[in-house]
């Protein structure tokens, strides 16, 4: 990477207006914001223009930002499969990834996991589905419908889901 590529900034735009800046070199990770300027994996866009990324709130990409630009200085250890803990931390070891996702509510980490699959930003999808997954171990299966916000299957939905995957229930 030349120092001209690290003065390059862009702006992603969110669904509200609002305009994130962050350095062209770390906004690439996003296969949206690659596409969006025509580039190849050979050539350095000179003066990106910015993005708008109109699925995704404000909120949310703030968070997005700030995950790309952390991972552009500090890339995320591969996470390892299968895994080697049952636990978020015991599979993330560097701190401030663990920080990144610490405390934010659900509603939060479901819409950056939207976001990242939406931005094709493979390394924020797979943590972001990570802790979702570690969120969900050892809960039974009404816990993890509440979690989900799955709705209820009526009796007649209930019946045809055990007849066609059988293989699902237990009894």
């Amino acid at each position: 990477m030349n120092g001209d590529e690290c003065m390059e900034t862009i702006k992603l735009i969110s669904r509200g207006g609002d305009a994130f800046e962050l350095p062209y070199a770390a906004a690439r990770l996003s296969h949206v914001v690659r596409d969006a300027q025509d580039e190849n994996d050979d050539e350095v866009v000179e003066n990106p223009e910015d993005v708008q990324i109109l699925k995704v709130e404000s909120r949310c990409l703030e968070k997005v930002v700030e995950f790309l630009k952390h991972y552009h200085e500090e890339p995320l250890t591969e996470i390892k499969t299968p895994l080697e803990d049952n636990t978020f931390e015991g599979n993330v070891k560097q701190e401030w990834y663990q920080a990144f996702l610490k405390g934010i509510d659900q509603p939060m980490l479901f819409d950056l996991v939207t976001a990242a699959n939406f931005m094709a930003i493979q390394p924020l999808l797979d943590l972001t589905c990570l802790k979702v997954s570690c969120q969900l171990m050892g809960k039974t299966a009404e816990e993890i419908r509440q979690m989900l916000n799955i709705p209820k299957l009526t009796p007649e939905e209930e019946a045809a889901a055990r007849r066609d995957h059988r293989w699902i229930f237990d009894d």
